[in-house]
């Protein structure tokens, strides 16, 4: 049940009141209400742009608005691709293999001109073996190459291949545990076969992510 106001007194009454209990006068309808107002018509913002945070006018206070240039602010900040980090072992083997190449060249040279527990070991097999010759190159080589493939093997499997610190930490952990099989197969007390192992295989884990990341991904 719903209330009407008086058009006399104001007061509400009953919607099928026919005379208004307060001032006695006869119910009538009251005025309808007024149309809803329409909103003035502004004039068209010669800034309009201005409200794209992006853009904005090189001289808004000054000149012909409607021959304002705009820039766009986004030209103050590079767009870089963000680089791809995700790596598998085929990642890690197409990395790996190369680097221990490399490697074992080096430390082939190394050997040609510093006799170390490798040397020792070929020679203990092979006595006429020259501890200076080109057979020890060709062993070096081929050493650090399954090292290449089982380092490689780890960085893929671990995903740190485009990681260039955990890729040259983990490589020493090989070297060093590489270089401390060979001190024990020799059989002396002196460490610096670890040593040596630990560097190569930093050297040889840091070569194979800038492989991965430079030759095969353009980062």
């Amino acid at each position: 049940m719903g209330y009407i106001a008086c058009a006399n007194c104001g007061n509400l009454n009953k919607h099928d009141s026919t005379t208004c209990y307060s001032c006695g006068q006869e119910m009538v309808a009251g005025p309808p209400p007024p149309p809803p107002s329409q909103p003035e018509a502004s004039e068209e913002n010669p800034w309009s742009a201005n409200l794209d945070l992006r853009v904005q006018p090189l001289s808004p206070s000054s000149g012909d608005p409607g021959k304002a240039r705009f820039k766009d602010l986004a030209s103050r900040y590079d767009v870089k691709k963000i680089p791809q980090t995700n790596a598998n072992v085929i990642h890690g083997l197409r990395s790996g293999i190369p680097a221990g190449l490399l490697a074992g060249l080096l430390m082939g040279f190394y050997r040609k001109y510093k006799v170390d527990e490798m040397t020792r070991l070929l020679v203990r097999k092979h006595p006429k073996m020259d501890k200076h010759g080109g057979e020890i190159l060709g062993y070096s080589i081929c050493f650090d190459l399954v090292l290449g493939m089982i380092l490689g093997f780890i960085l893929g499997l671990t995903n740190l291949l485009c990681f260039p610190r955990e890729a040259t930490s983990t490589g020493a952990v090989v070297g060093a545990t590489a270089g401390g099989m060979l001190v024990y197969m020799v059989g002396i007390s002196d460490f610096t076969g670890v040593m040596l192992g630990a560097v190569n295989g930093g050297f040889m884990g840091a070569l194979a992510s800038l492989i991965e990341r430079k030759l095969f991904r353009g980062h």
